[in-house]
């Protein structure tokens, strides 16, 4: 019994062993290294906003990098026109991408906290391809001296096995292309844009070519006559069908036909009045040009013509004696139409002309019954009057 008792007390004073299982697995586990890079940002803020929400990681700007632990995780933010972008390199190159609406210092730490939260929960896809942390090549090359100072009594082909196996990273001095491999993404648009700028050229080909086609117009005019000389005065009046030609290099092509007519008393022998008629017809062809102010057109032509002409006498035609030439006039005359476009296809508007005429003789016509002049035609003769013209073809086109 004292046995007993004696070593029921050893037991009870005896230290009790070190609880192994009280420590929790996440206490011993060291939380990565976060390496920062921000641009449009500021660097420090993103840096202070981060911490609180990494988890214990110790957070420190790619800049500011002087010796890093490979065991990392790279961060580049860059703010764009409208969005932030996050990109996330892990030690064994895994790239993870994630967008965000356009903020601050604050909501970009957010996004990232969100990001690396969502990566430990595999709850984002990486990319395809894989890229070294530009945190690596930003440590110092003097790190190779110091490990071969520490072994200086050893073969150099032990120090020198030890750093061409230690940074995975590559040789250039400028590594940076790896955190754009999101880029293309971004990059897409700036060229769809700049892209807008080259077609536009080439866009107006479509109404260009419309405009480009010939226009086929015809024209209804008509109004007074009348003589400048020899023998000024009224010399009746007529109407006149035109068909215009017209193309988008100022140039323009017409053609008319007018007919005219005059009519008189004259007192015949035995102290009679008998009444007389003159009828005119006019064939012209000319070319010109035109010129555009919104709806107003204003057209200018010169033109050759032959009018042939005959008289009648209480309606029947009048047969002329040996005296009388009834050669037809040969002359010209100029031409000036302004109109206005009441509608696509319908102008209105009015004309004035100067022409120049005569027979082959190079006289004007006068006839007479008797002695009396009746009839003057032929010299310098002007009209004016109104002009309506229709766009026959082409069609025009609709504006949309």
């Amino acid at each position: 019994m004292t046995q007993a008792a004696l070593l029921l007390a050893a037991l009870l004073a005896a230290p009790a062993p070190p609880a192994t299982h009280a420590v929790p697995p996440a206490a011993t586990a060291r939380a990565p290294t976060l390496v920062v890079r921000a641009r449009g940002l500021d660097e420090r803020a993103l840096a202070d906003a981060l911490r609180p929400r990494s988890g214990g990681a110790d957070v420190v700007l790619l800049r500011d990098v002087a010796s890093v632990d490979p065991d990392h995780t790279f961060v580049d933010v860059e703010l764009q026109a409208g969005e932030l972008a996050v990109t996330v390199i892990l030690r064994d190159g895994r790239v993870f991408v994630r967008r965000g609406p356009r903020g601050g210092p604050r909501d970009a730490a957010r996004l990232c906290a969100s990001m690396l939260a969502a990566i430990a929960d595999d709850a984002l896809a990486p990319l395809p391809e894989r890229a070294a942390s530009p945190a690596l090549a930003a440590t110092p090359a003097e790190q190779v001296p110091e490990d071969m100072s520490s072994e200086t009594g050893e073969p150099p082909a032990e120090p020198t096995a030890e750093p061409l196996a230690a940074p995975p990273a590559p040789d250039p001095p400028q590594p940076v292309p790896p955190p754009l491999a999101p880029a293309p993404k971004d990059m897409s648009s700036p060229p769809l844009a700049d892209d807008l700028v080259e077609p536009p050229p080439g866009a107006p080909a479509s109404p260009v070519l419309a405009d480009r086609r010939p226009i086929l117009g015809l024209g209804l005019a008509g109004g007074p006559l009348f003589g400048l000389g020899p023998d000024p005065g009224v010399r009746g009046g007529g109407g006149e069908v035109r068909v215009d030609l017209r193309g988008s290099r100022r140039w323009l092509v017409t053609a008319g036909v007018r007919a005219a007519g005059h009519t008189a008393v004259g007192m015949g022998p035995e102290s009679r009045e008998e009444r007389f008629g003159l009828a005119r017809v006019r064939v012209s062809l000319g070319a010109g040009t035109w010129l555009t102010r919104g709806r107003f057109e204003l057209r200018a032509t010169a033109n050759l013509s032959v009018e042939p002409w005959f008289v009648t006498r209480a309606g029947r035609r009048v047969e002329f004696g040996e005296s009388t030439d009834p050669a037809p006039l040969l002359g010209g005359h100029i031409r000036i139409a302004p109109t206005y476009a009441v509608t696509r296809r319908l102008d209105l508007g009015a004309f004035a002309e100067v022409a120049a005429s005569a027979t082959p003789t190079g006289n004007a016509v006068r006839v007479r019954f008797g002695e009396p002049r009746i009839f003057t035609l032929g010299g310098v003769e002007v009209s004016v009057g109104v002009e309506l013209r229709v766009r026959a073809w082409p069609k025009p086109t609709k504006q949309r």
